[in-house]
């Protein structure tokens, strides 16, 4: 280097540090930039001395070329089933996917050189004849010429300082420090390796457009290809020349529907003459691939056909995103899910998903379709055709929307969860059936009479009552705020019931005679315990007063699933869990599930207690009109699989519920479910039907269905009475220890010590019986243990029941028996019967087991035979 040209290079190195004027730096900088390349190719010392002391000021503020190494690409978080093959979501703010440079195949590479920087595979990460040609230009006040190789392009995104990048900054001293951090990125990275190292960044890195970051995201966006090996050489080509300007060329912009529905961009649009421009360019050869004369002129008519900007897919619907509060939670506030690019293994079994999702659809969709695309949809959705009966009577029944939560209540494991009858229905969407409304976990609704469950396992447990406790079932006018007198929903009057039967048969004025023993306190207590959160809180539940018993508050499905869950569980509460493990963009696992720990809610006595009760809703001896509804027989020889389930209907049947779980499997392998369904509207709207549909009708044959599939074949498992129970002989009519009243017994379960006759009884012996007429008579008001004011209710009941069933009072409900029976356990307290002059001889005191004496004030045990009596009136079936 001549003294000349180092004098001129030191002045124009001062002129840099002394900042001049905007107007002029251009100029300037663009001659140094070509001083800067001619000291990079100089061999004399002395330039190598300013080459050093030049670089070193342009660079003190670039970062180490090492980062390399370091560099993340911004990847989103899919989150996928238990077994980590099926996607159920991402969460992303740029579509991208990394590949890594073995799956890159060697015509992208090529395509992508051809395009960008032909000469980068033997470059020094610069182009030094293109830069200094275009120094060159612009120090002469020339047009600018681009000239920048991948590695430069590269750099600038990811390797310079946020000040040489930011807005506003110089273009040309950008240009100058990219230069030379392509070239010590270069250095740092050398040989084939570095090549490939620098190329791979770059091809995750790069903007395609269309909101396409990387390569593999812009297959997918512009031809659906997720494998890069698929695309053809028109597709490559087509590809590579996105970057150089990702809006101008974004085919989409070009892009119309053909006669064959195609998305066809034109041939004389700008992205396809650029595709055509780099197919000449591999037609000349690039480091691997060189079109022959046929392949280029079968890649240069091939259309290009667009596969449209693929919807966001969240196969998993609601629980996507509720795993996604979960994954902010585990965390943290600081970490980014959008971008860290995490990999989640969920707890969703997806069988199990496809038939929640499938029966949903079948129940709430389908029958408000006409009759021809019902049809249609149940043989898509492949509905066998022994379930299309009760869909079908759906029909007209305004029921639009549902939701359904299974679980395995041995570990928390949310294995399905469906939070509407179609989360990708959004051509359906009305205000009856917002698709993507999480009714599951986010909507709170009334339980009904599913509620009882959480209500009488309470009572178990505070040992208020026991399964054999005396209730009665007659409509009283309660105080509720004002004066309130609810009915059973058939509204019938059965007198004196036990709890078991109360329970089974789902009866609402004992369930309220049941709270008001137990204590809207201690169900609450219960109800928290076992992981319940009501609408407005507890105090909500609180002032709903004896309303609460008959589910009137809401809660989240999900939650009463959980709770269900509890009770199978033994009473031991393990919390529901979606997420099971979650790895970084590095495949380390950064967070796995602990192992479930469960906590005691209620004693496992109780637990038992509600769980056989509710067992015997699917056995057609304990409870024919529940169990054609319920009964799983759904194993290889047909034999009758134990469940515990529990209906509920709403006020006015807005909400229909079902709920229940089976036992757990009596070895591993098999998941211990519980499983809670919910059908109604979006919008909580009143069925508009001439007959509404109930649980029963509607909830119940969809729990049913999904769990006969979903257990298909499963081994038999029974539920298994734990420690502390014991069995007890009870008078049938009046719980309690038997006596000279009792005309029946019958054997039930109770909490040790709380069984008639020990220490700790809850039940009194012959609380229904009272002396007269020279026998035992039946006497509900002496059993009424409730407040005074409702003695006046029941003395009137008996008054009516006197007279036989189907007798009607001032609340418009009518005496009946209950199912299946003849008598309410003896004659009714009344005036006796005075003696037919032609029977003198002594009758029998009769009742339940005879069959001669229904139950009338009729007989006298002192010497008389029971008047005959009309046979008892049919006792409709009662809506749950």
């Amino acid at each position: 280097m001549t003294p000349a040209v180092r004098i001129a290079a030191q002045r124009r190195l001062d002129r840099v540090r002394r900042r001049p004027a905007p107007g002029r730096m251009r100029r300037q900088i663009g001659a140094l930039l070509g001083v800067v390349l001619a000291v990079v190719v100089a061999t004399s010392a002395l330039a190598a001395v300013l080459a050093i002391s030049t670089v070193s000021v342009l660079s003190t503020d670039l970062p180490d070329p090492n980062a390399l190494a370091a560099i993340s690409f911004n990847e989103p978080t899919i989150v996928y089933d238990r077994s980590g093959r099926v996607e159920l979501g991402r969460f992303q703010r740029e579509r991208r996917r990394v590949v890594d440079y073995p799956h890159v195949p060697r015509l992208v590479l090529d395509a992508t050189t051809t395009a960008e920087d032909r000469s980068f595979w033997s470059n020094a990460g610069v182009d030094v004849p293109a830069i200094i040609s275009a120094a060159a230009g612009n120090a002469a006040g020339a047009n600018e010429r681009g000239a920048s190789t991948i590695t430069q392009q590269l750099v600038r995104a990811r390797l310079l300082p946020d000040g040489a990048v930011a807005a506003g900054a110089d273009r040309y001293l950008r240009k100058v420090k990219e230069i030379l951090q392509a070239l010590r990125l270069n250095d740092t990275y050398p040989g084939e390796a570095g090549k490939e190292r620098v190329i791979t960044a770059y091809l995750n890195e790069i903007f395609y457009g269309h909101d396409a970051y990387g390569i593999a995201a812009a297959a997918n966006t512009y031809f659906g290809i997720t494998d890069l090996s698929k695309l053809t050489i028109a597709q490559a080509a087509l590809l590579a020349g996105l970057p150089k300007s990702p809006t101008i060329l974004d085919p989409y912009r070009f892009a119309k529907r053909d006669a064959k529905g195609r998305l066809v961009v034109r041939p004389d649009s700008p992205p396809v003459v650029r595709r055509d421009w780099i197919l000449h360019g591999l037609r000349s050869g690039a480091r691997w691939t060189t079109l022959t004369d046929q392949e280029l002129t079968a890649a240069l008519a091939e259309p290009v056909v667009l596969a449209g900007v693929p919807p966001a897919r969240i196969p998993g619907g609601q629980f996507t995103w509720q795993v996604r509060r979960q994954l902010r939670e585990i965390l943290g506030p600081s970490a980014d899910i959008e971008t860290g690019g995490y990999r989640v293994i969920t707890t969703l079994d997806w069988r199990a998903q496809t038939i929640a999702q499938k029966y949903l659809a079948a129940a709430a969709i389908s029958p408000n379709l006409s009759n021809a695309a019902q049809l249609r949809l149940l043989r898509q959705l492949k509905v066998r055709a022994s379930e299309r009966s009760w869909i079908r009577a759906l029909r007209g029944k305004d029921l639009h929307n549902g939701a359904l939560v299974a679980l395995d209540y041995r570990t928390g494991d949310v294995l399905a969860y469906v939070g509407s009858a179609g989360y990708a229905r959004d051509s359906l969407a009305n205000r009856k059936f917002e698709p993507k409304y999480d009714a599951a976990g986010d909507g709170a609704r009334q339980p009904g009479s599913a509620f009882k469950a959480i209500l009488y396992a309470s009572a178990f447990d505070t040992k208020r009552l026991t399964p054999g406790s005396l209730l009665l079932d007659v409509t009283t006018e309660f105080d509720h705020g004002q004066r309130w007198a609810p009915r059973d929903a058939d509204q019938l009057e059965r007198g004196p019931v036990l709890v078991r039967r109360a329970i089974q048969y789902s009866l609402n004025i004992p369930a309220i005679r049941a709270l008001q023993r137990t204590g809207s306190e201690r169900v609450a207590d219960t109800a928290e315990a076992l992981g319940l959160r009501f609408a407005g809180g507890r105090q909500r539940f609180i002032q709903a007063g004896l309303a609460g018993a008959l589910g009137t508050v809401e809660v989240r499905p999900l939650d009463l699933t959980a709770a269900y869950g509890t009770i199978a569980n033994g009473g031991v509460r393990v919390p529901p869990r979606m997420v099971l493990e979650i790895r970084g963009p590095d495949g380390r696992v950064v967070w796995k599930a602990p192992r479930p720990a469960g906590t005691r809610a209620i004693s496992a006595g109780a637990a038992y207690l509600v769980t056989d009760i509710l067992a015997g809703n699917t056995i057609p001896s304990q409870n024919p009109i529940w169990s054609a509804k319920l009964e799983l027989r759904n194993t290889k020889n047909g034999s009758h699989r134990p469940a515990a389930v529990k209906t509920g209907t709403a006020n006015d049947a807005r909400d229909l519920a079902t709920y229940g779980f089976l036992a757990p499997p009596a070895s591993g392998g098999r998941p211990a479910i519980a499983v809670g369904v919910w059908m109604g509207n979006s919008d909580h709207s009143n069925p508009r039907a001439r007959k509404p549909a109930i649980s029963l009708t509607a909830a119940a044959p969809l729990w049913r269905a999904f769990v006969r599939e979903y257990t298909q074949n499963w081994p038999i498992s029974t539920f298994r009475r734990p420690k502390g129970v014991v069995k007890a002989s009870i008078d049938k009519w009046s719980g309690g220890k038997p006596g000279p009243w009792t005309r029946q017994r019958i054997s039930e379960w109770f909490i040790a010590g709380t069984q008639p006759g020990a220490r700790r009884e809850v039940d009194q012996a012959g609380l229904l019986y009272s002396i007269g007429c020279g026998g035992w008579r039946v006497d509900p008001v002496k059993a009424e243990l409730g407040l005074r004011s409702w003695d006046d209710d029941v003395a009137s009941w008996v008054a009516r029941a006197r007279a036989g069933p189907g007798v009607g009072g001032r609340f418009d409900s009518r005496t009946a028996y209950f199912w299946g029976e003849g008598s309410w356990g003896g004659p009714l307290v009344g005036s006796c019967a005075r003696p037919r002059p032609h029977d003198t001889k002594p009758g029998k005191a009769g009742g339940g087991q005879g069959g001669k004496d229904h139950g009338h004030d009729h007989g006298d045990h002192g010497g008389t035979q029971p008047t005959p009596t009309p046979p008892p009136a049919p006792t409709p079936a009662p809506a749950p």
